[in-house]
C-alpha cells in the first residue's frame, strides 16, 4: 500500500453516498478488493432493506479472536454551507474534506488495508481476526443488531472500534435511549379554543414534566468513567397554520446513559408520567422508543488496551510527539453498545480511530497525515495482538 492507493480507496468510500443507507454498495467494493487478495468474506444483506448490507471477513483460526469493526453509513450531508463536494475528497493544505471522512470511513479504509497486509502474514498468526463492516450505526444500529444475532460476535475476546478518536484511546462509552413522544388532541379553530385540545400546549406542559422527573431522579447519580446522565429534548413538531389550535404534536428525545439510572429505570420512569398524564389530561399521550442503547465499559488493563498504547505511542514518537496515549470514557455510543451485548463483562473494548472534533458537521475534516497513520497503527495492533514478529 502506498498514500496513493489509500487515498484512492478513501475517495471511494465517500464518493458512495450512504447517508443512513445504501452501505451494501461500501460493502460491494470491500469484498471485490478481498476477493482479489483472498481474504474470505462475505456480504449479508439486511432483511429489511436489500440496499443495505453488512460484510465479514475472517483471516487465521482458533484463540484468541480479536474483532475489529467499522460502520459504512455516514449522516446526511445535505445541510447548507458545504465549502466543497461532500461526496469528493478534497484536499487543503493539511486536511482532507469530505462527508464520512472522520466519521468513519477513514477508520474504515484503514481497517480494509490493514486486512489486506494481514493475509500477506496469515501463516504467522496465532489466533483469528474477525472484520466486520456494519451498515446503519448512525440510526439504530441494524446492522451491529443482526451481526449480533447472526453469531458473528462468537468468540471474541477483545473489539477495536475504528470510530474516531484520534489519538487518544475511548474505552467506555454511554448508552442512547431516543424516544419519540407523541401528543394527541382535538382541532379547532383558533377563535374558540374550547371546542379543541392543545395538542402543543400539552406537550410542551409534558416536555416540562418528564424534563423535571428524570433530571431529578438522574441528580447524584454519577458514573467515574462516564460521568452523568445528559438529557436533551433535540426536535418538536406541531400546528399547520396560526389560525388553528392543533389536532396533534410531537417532540424527539436524546438521553445519554450511565449504569446508574439504567434505560430500563428511565423508560419506567416515563412509563409512569405517561399514565399519570393521561389520566388527569383530555389529551393523549405515547411514545415510541427509536434507540435503546446500553452502556459499554472494557477493562482499562485489557491486552488490547495496551497493545493500542504501545502502537500509537511508536507512531507519534516516530513524529517527534509526546508517546502519551489518554484514555477516557465519552458519551457518544458506538456498534460496540450492541455488539457486546452478550458478551462477558472482561471482554475488551477499544474505540480507537482516525477523526478529530469534525464528526456530523458542515465541512467534515480529518488530517491527511493521520489516516495514513493508523494504516500503520492498525497493522502493528493486529501483528502485536496475533504474536505476528515481523
Amino acid at each position: 500500500m502506498n498514500e496513493n492507493e489509500a487515498m484512492d480507496l478513501l475517495r471511494k468510500f465517500v464518493g458512495f453516498q450512504t447517508e443512513n443507507g445504501n452501505e451494501k454498495v461500501v460493502a460491494d467494493e470491500i469484498k471485490a478488493i478481498f476477493d482479489k487478495a483472498g481474504v474470505p468474506c462475505k456480504v449479508i444483506e439486511l432483511e429489511q432493506d436489500p440496499s443495505r448490507a453488512n460484510l465479514v471477513a475472517e483471516l487465521g483460526h482458533g484463540e484468541p479472536v480479536l474483532g475489529i469493526t467499522g460502520h459504512m453509513d455516514t449522516v446526511s450531508a445535505q445541510q447548507e454551507g458545504w465549502e466543497t463536494d461532500p461526496f469528493d475528497v478534497t484536499e487543503k493544505g493539511d486536511l482532507i474534506y469530505g462527508r464520512g471522512v472522520t466519521d468513519m470511513k477513514a477508520g474504515l479504509a484503514a481497517m480494509v488495508f490493514a486486512m489486506l497486509n494481514l493475509k500477506e502474514h496469515e501463516n504467522q498468526m496465532h489466533g483469528t481476526v474477525r472484520f466486520l463492516a456494519t451498515a446503519g450505526e448512525e440510526v439504530g444500529m441494524p446492522g451491529a443488531e443482526a451481526m449480533l444475532k447472526q453469531g458473528y460476535m462468537k468468540g471474541v475476546e477483545a473489539l477495536l472500534v475504528g470510530e474516531p478518536s484520534g489519538y487518544n484511546i475511548v474505552y467506555a462509552t454511554k448508552g442512547e435511549l431516543n424516544l419519540n413522544i407523541n401528543m394527541q388532541g382535538k382541532a379547532a379553530h383558533s377563535s374558540t379554543p374550547a371546542a379543541g385540545i392543545n395538542a402543543v400546549e400539552n406537550l410542551l406542559e409534558f416536555l416540562d414534566t418528564i424534563t423535571k422527573r428524570i433530571n431529578g431522579a438522574a441528580e447524584g447519580k454519577n458514573n467515574p468513567d462516564l460521568g452523568d446522565t445528559v438529557f436533551n429534548i433535540d426536535v418538536i413538531r406541531g400546528g399547520q397554520q396560526v389560525n388553528a389550535i392543533p389536532e396533534s404534536a410531537s417532540a424527539e428525545i436524546n438521553i445519554r446513559i450511565i449504569p446508574e439510572f439504567s434505560n430500563t429505570e428511565i423508560l419506567a420512569l416515563l412509563d409512569g408520567e405517561v399514565k399519570k398524564f393521561n389520566e388527569n389530561h383530555k389529551a393523549n399521550v405515547s411514545y415510541t422508543i427509536g434507540m435503546d442503547i446500553k452502556p459499554a465499559i472494557g477493562p482499562k488493563e485489557a491486552k488490547l488496551v495496551n497493545v493500542v498504547k504501545s502502537a500509537g505511542k511508536k507512531h507519534l514518537e516516530a513524529q517527534g510527539q509526546s508517546g502519551d496515549i489518554p484514555m477516557y470514557g465519552v458519551s457518544g455510543a458506538t456498534d460496540g453498545s450492541v455488539l457486546l451485548l452478550d458478551s462477558p463483562k472482561d471482554t475488551a473494548y477499544v474505540v480507537f480511530g482516525p477523526g478529530n472534533d469534525t464528526p456530523h458537521r458542515v465541512n467534515e475534516s480529518l488530517p491527511k497525515q493521520m489516516y495514513f497513520d493508523f494504516i500503520g497503527i492498525y497493522i502493528d495492533i493486529i501483528n502485536e495482538y496475533m504474536g505476528i514478529k515481523k
